[in-house]
């Protein structure tokens, strides 16, 4: 599976910067999901015990969505080829 990166219309070709930017985008999405969980849950008044359930759900949740999307990928991308989409203005003035 190749996994592109593109900033500002060039393609991150270092494999070391790749893997720093997918691991920050990790780290960013469980910090989201620690933050809501740890301090908006207790401080809106949800009892530690629901969100040590929330923590369970979000984890087998989280698990689940990559499996799946890992396994779409590699079906799709076997079935279709590689795709790529692109936006093109038809009307240039």
């Amino acid at each position: 599976m190749n996994t592109r990166i593109i900033i500002n219309g060039k393609e991150v070709s270092n494999p070391f910067i790749r893997i720093l930017l997918i691991l920050g985008a990790i780290i960013i999405a469980a910090l989201v999901a620690a933050v809501v969980i740890f301090i908006l849950l207790p401080v809106i008044g949800i009892a530690v015990t629901l969100s040590l359930g929330f923590i369970v759900i979000f984890i087998v949740a989280i698990m689940a969505s990559v499996v799946s999307l890992v396994l779409i990928t590699i079906i799709s991308s076997w079935l279709f080829g590689s795709t790529e989409f692109r936006i093109v203005r038809i009307h240039r003035k």
